[in-house]
C-alpha cells in the first residue's frame, strides 16, 4: 500500500485531466461515453443525459486508502452482482424475442415494416407478434391446404414430367406453369402439420369444467333443440342424426353442462361437433346471425379437443360417433387425410364390436331402438371409408366381404347406396386386383357399375322435381333443391369413372369411350348450374367450400381429367377447352370464401392445368401445321386419314406402347404410369 502509494505520489503532473467524466447513464448501462453534453447515446436513447457530483480526492493516508480498498471491493461485488442479474434479464429477453419470431410469418413482413421496427419498444414487439400469430393461427383454420383426390395428384406429375413443355419447346411461358405445378405437388405429397386446424395450438389438457374452454350460452342450446324438432328431415341434420340421435345428443348435453366431476374429451368432442352442425344449419335456414359466433366457438372447440385426443380409445358408440363428427367436419375443410385418421379408427372400432355383423342369438340388442342405432352409426362409417378409400386410392377398412349385416336398399339413405358403389368400383376395377383382371371381365362389372348409378341419378332426378313442385314450408329444407344438386354432381363424375374402366381402341382421342366423354361434359356442365345456385346462398359464406369439398374432391372429378386428355390430344376441341377454363373459372373465391392464393387450392390448381392445356396445344400445332405443309401438300383426304393412323401406331410404339394395343382404363391404382405414357404420347412429333 505504501509503495503504491507512494508511487502514485510520484506521477507525473503534465498528464491531461480529462475534462467532464462519463455521465450516469453511459456509466450504468457499460458503454463508452464521448462526453459530450448531452452525450449521442443519451440523444439516441432519448433520455437525460445526467452527471453525478464528484467527490474531490484529497490527500489520504495509507489507513484511508486501506479502507478505501476495502469499500471498492464491496462495490464492486454488489456491481458485479447486479451486472449478473442484468445480463439474466437480458438473456431472457431475448429468449422471448426468439419464441415470438419463430413463429412470425416472415414472409409476410415488409421492408418498410423491418427497417420501422428497431425504434419500437419491446411491449410493442410482444404486442405486434401476439396479434401476427393471432392472424397467423385464424387463417391456418380456414382451410390454408386442400388435400387433392390421388389421380389428380397423378396427372400433375404426368404433365411436369412432358418433355414437350420445355421452354424451347412450348415457350418460356411454360417453365413458370410447370415450375407452379411441381410446387402444387410438393405440397400435397408432403403436408405441414402445422397447416392442420387438428394440430393442438396448446398441449394442457383441460379436462375439468372449471377449466374447460367457454361454451354457448345453455339458452342458446336449449333454443337450437327445440328449433330441430320437426326439422329432422332437413339433409344435415338428418345426417348428423344417423351418428347420434337427437335424443342422444341431449344427454351429452346434460353431462357437459351440468357435470358435477370431470366428462371425458368425448363427450366434449360430441357436443361441440353437433352443435356446431345444429348452429350452421339454423345460419344456412333461418340466417340468424348469432348462430355465426355459437358455430364458430363450437368448431373451434371442436378442433381442440380431437387434438387432444389419445391415440388408443375404448370402443364405444360414443367414441365411433364422436370420430365420425370429426370425420364429417374434416371433410367439409377438404383435409382428407385427417378425416382418413378418424374414420379408420371408428372403423376399427366398429369391427372390434361386431357392427358389422348381422344379429345372432346371443348378441341381439336388447330392444329395437338400440339395434336401429348401432346399425345407422355402422353405415355412417360405411359411407365415409368407401369414398375416401376411392378418393385417396386406398384400401377400405371395412370391407364388403366381411359385412353380413342385411343391405336393404329400399330403407337405405342415397348416400349408403352410392357408397356401396364407390366400394365396388375401386375393389373391381381400380385396386390392384382389380387392375390384373381380364379386360372383358372389367367391362362387364363397369357396365353393370353403370346401371347401378344411373337408377341412383333417375332417382335424384325424381326427388328434384319433387322438391320444385312442392309448396314452401315453414319447417321445410330451404337448401333440399341445391344439395340435390351437389348429390348430381358427384353422382355424374363417378359415372364418368366408371365409364372411363371401359376399355376402347387406341384411336381414341381420349383413351375413353363416347359416352364417357358425354357424360364429363354433362357433368361440367351441372356443376356451372350448381355453382349459379350455389352463388346465390348469402347466409353461408362457407357453402362454396363446403360443395368442393364434397362434390369435386371427394368424389375424385374425373370429367376434367378426360376432357383435359381429349382437348390436348384432338388439337381442336375448343369447346371442351373453354368448358375447361370455364370450370377452374368457377372455384375462384369470393370475398368471404376461404383464401384462394393457398398453394393447394383447386381453383389455381385446374387454372394450372388449363393453361398447361393451351401451351401444349399451341406447340402440337406448331409442329402439326409444319409436317403437314411438307408432306401432305393436296393429298386425299383418305390417304391423309390413313397416314394420320399410321402416324398414331408409330406414336404407340414411341411411347413404349405396342400396336394394337387396347388402351386399358386409367384407374386410380394405375393412373401414373398409364398418364405417363398418354403424355409421352401427346408429345410426340406424330400427327394425330
Amino acid at each position: 500500500m505504501e509503495i503504491r502509494g507512494g508511487e502514485l505520489e510520484k506521477r507525473p503532473r503534465a498528464r491531461p485531466t480529462i475534462a467532464r467524466r462519463s455521465c450516469d447513464q453511459c456509466r450504468s448501462r457499460k458503454i463508452g461515453c464521448d462526453r459530450a453534453s448531452p452525450c449521442s447515446n443519451c440523444v439516441n436513447a432519448r433520455v437525460d443525459c445526467t452527471h453525478s457530483a464528484v467527490a474531490s480526492n484529497p490527500s489520504t493516508t495509507p489507513k484511508q486508502r486501506h479502507a478505501v480498498t476495502h469499500i471498492g471491493y464491496w462495490v464492486s461485488l454488489t456491481t458485479l452482482r447486479g451486472s449478473e442479474q442484468k445480463i439474466d434479464d437480458i438473456a431472457e429477453g431475448i429468449i422471448g424475442i426468439k419464441l415470438l419470431l419463430e413463429r412470425l410469418d416472415l414472409s409476410s413482413i415488409t421492408p418498410s415494416t423491418s427497417q420501422g421496427s428497431t425504434s419500437k419498444s419491446p411491449q410493442s414487439l410482444a404486442s405486434t407478434c401476439s396479434r401476427r400469430n393471432d392472424a397467423v393461427r385464424a387463417s391456418a383454420s380456414t382451410s390454408s391446404s386442400w388435400d387433392q383426390s390421388a389421380h389428380i395428384i397423378d396427372l400433375l406429375r404426368s404433365v411436369i414430367d412432358d418433355e414437350n413443355l420445355s421452354p424451347a419447346t412450348a415457350g418460356p411461358q411454360a417453365t413458370g406453369v410447370v415450375s407452379s405445378l411441381r410446387g402444387i405437388v410438393q405440397a400435397l405429397e408432403s403436408p405441414s402439420p402445422a397447416q392442420s386446424s387438428y394440430t393442438p395450438e396448446d398441449t394442457t389438457v383441460r379436462t375439468r369444467c372449471g377449466t374447460a374452454p367457454p361454451m354457448p350460452p345453455l339458452e342458446a342450446v336449449l333454443d337450437v333443440l327445440r328449433w330441430v324438432r320437426g326439422r329432422e328431415s332437413h339433409f344435415r341434420i338428418s345426417r348428423i342424426a344417423q351418428v347420434l340421435p337427437l335424443e342422444r345428443f341431449a344427454d351429452v348435453c346434460r353431462r357437459v353442462y351440468f357435470a358435477l366431476d370431470d366428462y371425458n374429451e368425448v363427450d366434449f368432442v360430441l357436443a361441440n361437433g353437433y352443435l356446431a352442425y345444429l348452429f350452421a344449419e339454423t345460419l344456412l335456414s333461418s340466417g340468424m346471425e348469432a348462430s355465426r359466433g355459437h358455430w364458430q366457438m363450437c368448431r373451434k372447440n371442436l378442433h381442440d379437443a380431437v387434438s387432444r385426443l389419445p391415440l388408443l380409445l375404448p370402443a364405444s358408440a360414443d367414441v365411433i360417433a364422436a370420430l365420425t363428427i370429426a370425420a364429417y367436419d374434416a371433410m367439409e375443410n377438404a383435409n382428407a387425410t385427417a378425416a382418413s385418421t378418424f374414420i379408420s379408427s371408428a372403423a376399427r372400432a366398429c369391427i372390434t364390436l361386431d357392427y358389422h355383423r348381422a344379429d345372432t342369438p346371443g348378441r341381439r340388442p336388447r330392444d329395437d331402438a338400440t339395434r336401429r342405432e348401432r346399425d345407422s352409426l355402422f353405415w355412417s362409417v360405411y359411407t365415409l371409408d368407401k369414398g375416401l378409400s376411392l378418393q385417396l386410392n386406398r384400401p377400405p377398412n371395412i370391407r364388403d366381404a366381411d359385412v353380413t349385416l342385411a343391405f336393404d336398399a329400399e330403407s337405405l339413405p342415397h348416400t349408403v347406396k352410392l357408397a356401396r358403389i364407390q366400394g365396388q368400383a375401386y375393389e373391381r376395377l381400380y385396386s390392384s386386383s382389380g387392375l390384373d383382371r381380364p379386360a372383358a371381365e372389367r367391362a362387364r362389372d363397369a357396365e353393370m357399375l353403370a346401371n347401378r348409378l344411373r337408377e341412383l341419378i333417375q332417382e335424384t332426378h325424381l326427388e328434384m322435381q319433387n322438391a320444385e313442385a312442392q309448396p314452401a314450408d315453414a319447417n321445410g329444407d330451404p337448401l333440399r333443391l341445391l344439395y340435390l344438386q351437389c348429390a348430381l354432381v358427384c353422382h355424374s363424375s363417378l359415372l364418368t369413372l366408371i365409364l372411363r374402366a371401359v376399355p376402347v381402341s387406341p384411336a381414341s382421342p381420349s383413351g375413353a369411350t363416347d359416352e364417357c366423354v358425354a357424360v364429363a361434359r354433362l357433368t361440367l356442365d351441372v356443376h356451372q348450374q350448381c355453382m349459379t345456385s350455389i352463388r346465390s346462398c348469402e347466409t353461408d359464406p362457407q357453402i362454396v367450400n363446403k360443395y368442393i369439398s364434397w362434390a369435386i374432391l371427394n368424389i375424385p372429378f374425373v370429367p376434367f381429367s378426360v376432357l383435359f386428355t381429349h382437348a390436348v390430344r384432338s388439337l381442336d376441341a375448343e369447346d371442351d377447352l373453354t368448358r375447361l377454363e370455364r370450370f377452374a373459372t368457377s372455384l375462384q373465391p369470393e370475398i368471404g370464401d376461404a383464401p384462394g392464393d393457398a398453394a393447394t387450392h383447386p381453383h389455381r390448381l385446374y387454372r394450372l392445368l388449363c393453361e398447361t392445356a393451351r401451351l401444349h396445344i399451341q406447340s402440337a400445332r406448331q409442329r402439326s401445321g409444319s409436317s403437314q405443309n411438307v408432306d401432305l401438300g393436296n393429298r386425299p383426304a383418305d390417304s391423309q386419314a390413313g397416314d394420320e393412323t399410321q402416324a398414331l401406331n408409330a406414336a404407340f410404339v414411341e411411347g413404349g406402347i405396342p400396336p394394337g394395343f387396347v388402351f386399358d382404363s386409367d384407374g386410380l391404382g394405375d393412373w401414373y404410369y398409364r398418364n405417363h405414357q398418354l403424355m409421352s404420347l401427346l408429345g410426340s412429333d406424330g400427327v394425330y
